[in-house]
């Protein structure tokens, strides 16, 4: 992801790289989440079969709050 942002900020500028959302589309689970959304670039996540289980994707969908990243 630091790679993105940096190619976004070398392209269109600081102002359009730092403010480019960057969606990570890895492997997310609810034990993970946290870890992954505290990384300084990725702003959030692309969820795939993890949103089949609601406890899975409810636990996801907190983990920015359990990281103060909102």
């Amino acid at each position: 992801m630091k790679k993105i942002r940096a190619f976004l900020n070398s392209t269109y500028g600081e102002q359009i790289g730092n403010s480019t959302r960057v969606i990570y589309g890895g492997s997310v689970k609810a034990n993970n989440a946290a870890d992954l959304i505290s990384q300084r670039d990725i702003d959030g996540f692309l969820v795939g079969g993890a949103s089949l289980n609601a406890d899975e994707f409810i636990s996801i969908f907190h983990a920015p709050a359990r990281t103060n990243k909102l």
